[in-house]
């Protein structure tokens, strides 16, 4: 009777650590995610602005002085 008492008790033991191992697992996961999500966006948004700089126009202007002023 004791033998499957501490059986019972190491299975309870071993079901719970197994559950903390799970949460701590689905926290990374959704920390993983989130930091994903962020650096796209990031990324995202400095190529758009990047795109938006590099499609402006650019014009250069010489002025040529000829004479006197």
């Amino acid at each position: 009777m004791n033998n499957l008492i501490a059986t019972l008790e190491i299975i309870r033991h071993a079901s719970a650590i197994a559950l903390c191992v799970a949460l701590v697992a689905l926290v990374i996961c959704g920390l993983y995610r989130n930091i994903k999500e962020t650096a796209e966006d990031t990324v995202r948004e400095e190529l758009e602005q990047a795109i938006k700089e590099a499609s402006k126009p650019i014009v250069k202007v010489e002025i040529q002085t000829k004479g006197k002023w």
